[in-house]
């Protein structure tokens, strides 16, 4: 059984620009199959989670809020 490799990356405090920058670079460095957990918080606005959640390309694979915590999303990658 192959591991999953997880990476989380914490956009607290960033523009919403500049947090999908982040994020996109690391969607397009990040190894095959793994997945990212983006914390982007939810107390000061949705901003950063409703970008995080409309991302789009063609290495993501499936985009899913945390149920247990509206301030994270997965990222699962091709």
């Amino acid at each position: 059984m192959r591991k999953v490799s997880v990476k989380t990356i914490d956009i607290h405090g960033f523009t919403p620009d500049q947090a999908k920058r982040i994020v996109e670079f690391e969607v397009q460095r990040a190894v095959s199959g793994s997945k990212l957990l983006i914390i982007h918080g939810s107390n000061r606005g949705t901003a950063l989670r409703d970008m995080v959640r409309s991302l789009s390309s063609p290495r993501i694979k499936e985009i899913m809020p945390c149920f247990a915590n509206d301030g994270e999303t997965t990222i699962y990658l091709n």
